[in-house]
């Protein structure tokens, strides 16, 4: 089988080969004091490593290729920082190396002290075309080990979310209000319109919003109409009337148009943009803004806030513009949109927010909230479940989400914790 080079520093770095006996190329027996510490950045690929050769010891650094000559492929000879190499550790051994001096680098032939069991078990994953590599082989690993990797992947998907937050806030010149704006409209755009809804949140003026809270009619003319669900001829008293206000509004205040790649497409009626917009235009009423949200101590607090969501009338016999319903339906927020909310706004924003002023508290408190809501039911959550590895709360199912698309999806077995363990059983 091919040996890719990342799985060589795996096996390094876990120490996964026959420690004893081991001889250089040349004969001379190698013992590793230390393996190093794992480079991901330019130069070898572990530094700080300890070895000794025959009877000196050596510290510096170690690098790792598949074949001895990728180090002259890769030009390591010109460059000065891999003149301090101790040991060249390769799979296959095809020509000597050596230093600017002329003397041979040391290199050991890795292969001839991996197990085959191993090198089985990572093509087995590789190869293995199930819904997850490991699918078949997760349900035996030890629970406590599963689970602190839960919680391991919960941070780095907390992390990684928050940097889309601080990289929006940088957009924002620094301004939080004005980003907590517009990562609230992303959110209430869920999954299929989040980024049509950012774009809208980002163009919308907040100041004019907030002069007009107290007014419905105007606040929804200015969402509705710069969203560009007003540009077009209405027949219903409702969106005739909003449509007269932006029109107003828009010569005022100078307002563009702006076009908005909006999806209905494949959804459930409760779940068009149109409802979305009508509900946030209500939860703007209610005047919620960032600090009130880093203020919350529960995230049921904002579950009340969301149950106060009180729509215009027209909404409740339409779900769109000029298309009524049979009968009257209700336009609140499901426990389920609600919790995702919570999920992306409140525990996320609180999350940053510490994350960026270096706050432990303010990242615990929503790691806590995390722990403190249900876990997420949706199709991979599911998936997992009919595996073996439980959803117990909202922590472990934003880690399974994260772990699916970042380390399954792709493959990253010998970075996840689990394909570690099962590698290394």
């Amino acid at each position: 089988m091919a040996i890719p080079e990342d799985l060589l520093h795996f096996i390094w770095k876990l120490r996964l080969f026959q420690t004893d006996q081991l001889l250089t190329v040349e004969g001379k027996q190698i013992t590793v004091l230390n393996v190093g510490e794992h480079n991901r950045n330019a130069g070898p690929d572990f530094l700080f490593s300890k070895i000794r050769i025959g009877e000196v010891e050596w510290v510096g650094s170690v690098e790792i290729h598949v074949k001895s000559s990728d180090w002259l492929l890769h030009q390591h000879q010109d460059n000065a920082h891999y003149h301090n190499v101790i040991l060249h550790v390769v799979w296959e051994h095809n020509q000597d190396i050596f230093y600017t001096d002329g003397s041979c680098i040391p290199t050991l032939r890795l292969a001839d002290y991996v197990p085959q069991r191993l090198l089985w078990r990572y093509q087995n994953l590789m190869k293995n075309a199930t819904w997850i590599p490991c699918e078949n082989q997760v349900q035996d690993l030890d629970s406590f080990k599963t689970e602190s990797w839960l919680d391991r992947m919960t941070i780095e998907r907390m992390e990684e979310k928050s940097k889309v937050i601080l990289d929006l806030l940088d957009q924002s010149n620094g301004d939080w209000e004005k980003t907590f704006f517009i990562w609230l409209f992303r959110s209430f755009g869920f999954k299929v319109n989040a980024e049509a809804f950012q774009e809208l949140g980002a163009r919308l003026p907040l100041l004019l919003l907030k002069k007009y809270r107290k007014d419905t009619l105007k606040l929804e003319a200015i969402i509705f109409g710069q969203a560009g669900f007003l540009n077009r001829t209405f027949e219903d008293a409702y969106p005739l009337q909003l449509q007269k206000e932006y029109v107003y509004l828009q010569k005022i205040y100078l307002l563009e148009d702006i076009s908005l790649p909006l999806k209905f497409l494949r959804m459930r009626p409760y779940n068009f943009p149109t409802i979305r917009l009508a509900q946030l235009t209500s939860l703007m009423q209610e005047g919620v803004h960032l600090e009130q949200i880093l203020n919350l101590q529960h995230p049921r607090d904002f579950r009340l806030m969301l149950d106060q969501i009180q729509v215009a009338h027209y909404w409740h016999t339409h779900f769109n513009f000029e298309k009524q319903t049979s009968s009257p339906h209700t336009c609140q927020l499901s426990k389920r949109s609600q919790d995702g909310l919570i999920i992306n706004v409140v525990v996320l924003f609180t999350f940053a927010y510490g994350l960026y002023f270096k706050q432990e508290a303010r990242k615990e408190k929503a790691i806590k909230w995390l722990e403190d809501l249900p876990g997420e039911k949706n199709s991979i959550t599911q998936k997992f479940e009919n595996i073996g590895i439980r959803t117990v709360h909202a922590a472990h199912s934003q880690a399974l989400l994260h772990i699916k698309s970042r380390y399954c999806d792709r493959k990253q077995c010998l970075s996840c914790g689990i394909g570690v363990e099962l590698l290394k059983r």
